[in-house]
Order: structure tokens, then sequence, then C-alpha cells
């Protein structure tokens, strides 16, 4: 297992959270490794496709980038790849994401997931890009359709959180995603009438501050404390927050502070986040592929023993 980070304070929270993992602060550093490889899984950079940027696509300096972790899928071969980027790569990259992982002999499927589909109140779309090595899922197939485990990718399954409610009457918003920035004039972002104790964005009562770090970790399905370097044990994560415009869940971080330290620095780190549970089914889908593919081996090893015998 590695890391591959180049901002130096999203670097000291892989490093408080997975001491001794190996970090690499440039992607384009990672060469010649002779590396046994499983999965490759990165967000590249995607200030230019989001539609906060000037939308130069994979042509800019930063989310062209995309073409180094291709190289290191060329390189390494993996069994299994994923890719992820915001919303607005599907009309700026997706095609070219697809098409060169096909290049590179691996099955394609993009998916694009909100938020809000486990619960979460907020939508935050993400786009991810599952790939995986064509020998691999051909073998998956052959051990598929030999109905020794049936169909357990396509099965559906209870969602581990209920989605968020419809907004609309008798309901509160959704959030704003986080901003990277801690952008505040951005709708639900101020908090300009804190002193009247009149609803407004992320305050429910007369406080004063800014936006808490520990709340956004809530928002974004973090343990409480997660991203603050200075945490020996961050807090279990105890829920969603409540709907923007409806009064805090008694569990809930307050939503502003004065005086944290860091606090901009983890809320960049967040705001370029993913939250956990819009990830977690493309691993479980590649951790199931894994064990069909151990069984397959298992099974092929058997056989040649009982011949040998």
């Amino acid at each position: 297992m590695a890391f591959c980070e180049i901002e130096p304070f999203a670097v000291q929270v892989l490093e408080r959270r997975w001491p001794g993992v190996p970090i690499i602060d440039d992607v384009r550093k990672i060469r010649g490794c002779d590396w046994t490889v499983d999965v490759v899984h990165g967000g590249f950079p995607c200030q230019d496709l989001s539609v906060a940027g000037k939308q130069a696509g994979l042509e800019g300096e930063r989310s062209g980038l995309w073409f180094e972790m291709l190289r290191v899928v060329s390189e390494l071969r993996p069994a299994f790849v994923l890719a992820e980027n915001v919303r607005g790569a599907v009309n700026l990259a997706l095609d070219t994401v697809c098409s060169g992982l096909g290049d590179e002999g691996y099955e394609v499927w993009p998916f694009v997931i909100p938020a809000s589909a486990f619960g979460a109140p907020h939508q935050r779309e993400r786009l991810f890009v599952v790939g995986c090595r064509s020998d691999v899922a051909h073998a998956i197939n052959e051990r598929l359709q030999g109905s020794e485990w049936g169909c357990p990718l396509s099965e559906p399954e209870e969602a581990p959180y209920e989605p968020a409610p419809k907004c609309g009457e008798g309901y509160g918003s959704l959030w704003p995603t986080p901003s990277t920035m801690d952008n505040i004039e951005r709708k639900g972002m101020r908090p300009s009438r804190a002193a009247t104790g009149r609803k407004t964005g992320y305050l429910s009562e007369s406080v004063t501050g800014q936006l808490n770090p520990l709340w956004v970790e809530c928002l974004m399905g973090y343990p409480l404390g997660w991203t603050d370097v200075d945490c020996d044990e961050p807090e279990p994560w105890p829920g969603w927050p409540a709907m923007m415009g409806e009064s805090q869940h008694p569990y809930e971080p307050p939503r502003t502070v004065t005086g944290c330290p860091n606090r901009a620095k983890r809320l960049k780190c967040l705001g370029n986040a993913v939250v956990p549970a819009q990830a977690y089914p493309f691993f479980e889908a590649i951790a199931i592929m894994e064990e069909v593919i151990r069984c397959n081996t298992k099974s092929s090893t058997s056989k040649a023993g009982a011949t040998r015998r």
C-alpha cells in the first residue's frame, strides 16, 4: 500500500492516520517500480474539470495529470482501477479516460453517484470510473457463468443508509457541497444574520464564528477529528447532520467555531475529499471479485492435483 499526495497538510493527515505507509509527493515520480499492485485508485486533479474553474479539460496543467495516472496503470498493470472526479468530468474527460483504459486492456464502467444516495444531506455528485483488466474480467465471468457463485455483483442489496429525504414543502433543503476554499459567499454559507437569531445558512441560532471543520467532517461522513493532525483518536462518526433549515440533531458538532487551528487547511482537505459511503460499494465489489478469483485459483489447483493423483 502507498499514497501519492502533493498537498503538505493532506500529507500530514495521511501520515497521522496511516503511520508508516509510504507517501510519494508527485505522481510523475512513480516510475520503474516493480510493485505488485491489486488496485490503483486515484482522484486525479479536478481544477480544470470543475464548473468552478476555467474548464480547460484534460488539456489543463492540473487535470492533465490523468495521463500520468494512466501511465502508472500501464506500468503496474493492476487487476483493478478506480478513478474518481467531479461531475463536470463527464463532459470534459470521461470519453478520454474510458478510451485510455480500454486501450490498456481494461473493461470499463462509469458511474455518477451522489452523496445523497447514501443519506448525506448534500448532493456532491462524483464520477467513478471502474476498470477491470480484461484477463481478470474474463476469469470472473467464466466463474460466475459456471453457477458456482451465481451473480453476487448484480443481486440487489439493502443500501447502507437511507437516502436523504426529498426537498420541498415539509422538508429541509440539501446543504451546499462543502467548498475547498471555505467560500462563505455561496448559498447557505454566509452567517450574515447570526446576531438576529434567524435561520441563515449553516446557522440556526444566535452564534458567530466560522465554518467548523468538525461539523463538515460529520457532513462528509468522517470520524470527528479525522483531519485534526493533533487528534490522537477521532470520535466515531455520529450520523448525518440535519437538513439545511432544520434544527441540529443533539449529536451534531456546532456548525461554527472560533479560534480553530488549521481550520482552512482542514476544510480544504474535506472539500477535496469524497464521502466514504460513495466509494465503499466499488471497493466492496472489487473485494467480491477478488474472492471469485481466489476461489477459481483454488479450484484449478485442486483439479490439477486430483488429475496428477
